[in-house]
């Protein structure tokens, strides 16, 4: 067998895709984790709009670091389970730390209305 189908029991690519998916998906997770604060502390403390910008750049550095990752494995396994996978959770990510920084901004922006 060529291209690693004596690896996969069976030749079951299902199963494989299945654990492209579930890989590349925690991966952008560990990436997040890795290159940015929690969405929290990003709630938390990111009414400050330098520490905003801060906190967004690392969320793009993040979407780009999963997107090589992802889009490479895609092409070695060639299949996309490892492409929908990372496009999924960077697409969750990206709205959870959008929402914790636009929290934030809504929070700072009371704080003076006081």
């Amino acid at each position: 067998m060529a291209g690693g189908d004596e690896f996969i029991a069976g030749g079951d690519r299902r199963t494989l895709g299945a654990l492209l998916f579930l890989a590349a998906s925690t991966n952008a997770l560990d990436v997040y984790s890795a290159l940015n604060s929690s969405p929290w502390t990003a709630e938390s403390f990111g009414g400050n709009p330098e520490k905003a910008k801060s906190c967004r750049e690392y969320v793009f550095h993040s979407i780009g670091v999963t997107s090589f990752f992802g889009v490479t494995s895609g092409i070695i396994a060639q299949t996309w389970w490892p492409i929908i996978g990372t496009l999924l959770a960077n697409i969750y990510m990206y709205w959870l730390y959008h929402r914790a920084l636009n929290r934030a901004q809504a929070r700072a922006s009371e704080k003076w209305e006081d």
